[in-house]
C-alpha cells in the first residue's frame, strides 16, 4: 500500500524569531508510520521541525512542513504526482493563522483615526458596524518588523482562521482510506465518541481515532477508533493506536 501519513504540530509565524504552536511531539503519528514500515507499505510522511519522526528506511520518503499553507500545498502537490491507498492524518493543524501584529499604541491611533472619520457614531449599530469594518482594515495592516519591539506595554495579535486540511482529503484523494484525529479534553467517553461521529461524517472519513488529553500520560495512550457503522474499538498505548489503524486500514482497502 501506498501511505500517506501527517504528524507533528504547525507552527504560525509571529515574526521571524517567534510562533504560536501546539505541544504535539509527533510521538503517536511515528509509532503509526513505523508499523506501516514494517509491514513493507510505502510510506510519505509529512511532519514538522521538531517533531520525532520514523528512522530511515528505504519505503520512506519524508516531507517538512512548518506552517498551516506550507501543509496545504506540499500535500497538493503530493496529490497531483501520486495517488495514496490510506491517509492517516494525525497533524495537530492549527486554527489560527497571524495575520498582523500590532502595539497597543498603534493599535489606539489606527482605530481612533477610523473611527473619527464618521460623525455618525453615536448610534450603537453604526458604531458596532464601524468597530468590525475598523478592525478588518486594521487587520490587514503588514507587519514591518522582523522581530516585533518588546518596549510595548501590550501586543495585539490578530487571527485568522485557517483553512480545515482534513476536509479536502476525500476529495483530492477519493480512493483513500481515510483515518482523521480529535482531541479532546477531559470529557466523558460517551461525548468523545459523539464528537468522534461528528468529525467522521463530516469529513467523510472511514475511522476516526478520538482521544482525551486527560489520558495521554507516559506510555499510556487510551484512544477510540471510530467506524462509518459507530462501532468502536479502544487501545490503551500508542502501540496498539498504531496495530489497530495499521490493520483496519489494510482491511479495508482490501474489501474495496
Amino acid at each position: 500500500m501506498n501511505i500517506l501519513i501527517t504528524a507533528g504540530g504547525t507552527s504560525e509565524k509571529i515574526d521571524n524569531v517567534r510562533s504560536i504552536t501546539n505541544h504535539s511531539t509527533g510521538r503517536l503519528g511515528k509509532i503509526i508510520g513505523e508499523t506501516f514500515l514494517a509491514k513493507g507499505h510505502f510510506v510519505t510522511y509529512v511532519t514538522t521541525p521538531r517533531a520525532v519522526r520514523p528512522t530511515n528506511e528505504t519505503n520512506l520518503t519524508l516531507i517538512e512542513i512548518e506552517t498551516t499553507k506550507e501543509l496545504e500545498s506540499a500535500l497538493l502537490d503530493q496529490f497531483e504526482h501520486q495517488t495514496f491507498d490510506g491517509i492517516i492524518h494525525s497533524m495537530a493543524v492549527s486554527d489560527f493563522t497571524t495575520e498582523t501584529t500590532l502595539s497597543e499604541e498603534t493599535f489606539i491611533e489606527k482605530l481612533a483615526t477610523t473611527l473619527t472619520k464618521d460623525d455618525a457614531l453615536s448610534d450603537l449599530t453604526k458604531l458596532t458596524e464601524a468597530l468590525y469594518l475598523s478592525l478588518d482594515e486594521i487587520g490587514k495592516t503588514i507587519q514591518q518588523e522582523k522581530k516585533i519591539p518588546s518596549g510595548t506595554d501590550r501586543l495585539l495579535l490578530f487571527l485568522k482562521k485557517n483553512p480545515k486540511i482534513i476536509a479536502m482529503l476525500r476529495e483530492k484523494q477519493p480512493q483513500a482510506v481515510l483515518v482523521g484525529f480529535k482531541l479532546l479534553v477531559g470529557v466523558s467517553t460517551e461525548e468523545l465518541i459523539q464528537v468522534g461521529q461528528t468529525i467522521l461524517a463530516k469529513n467523510n472519513c472511514d475511522f476516526v481515532l478520538a482521544n482525551d488529553l486527560e489520558k495521554i500520560k507516559g506510555d499510556q495512550h487510551q484512544g477510540i477508533l471510530i467506524d462509518t457503522q459507530g462501532q468502536t474499538e479502544t487501545a490503551q498505548t500508542k502501540n496498539e493506536i498504531a496495530q489497530l489503524i495499521v490493520s483496519k486500514v489494510e482491511e479495508k482497502w482490501r474489501m474495496q
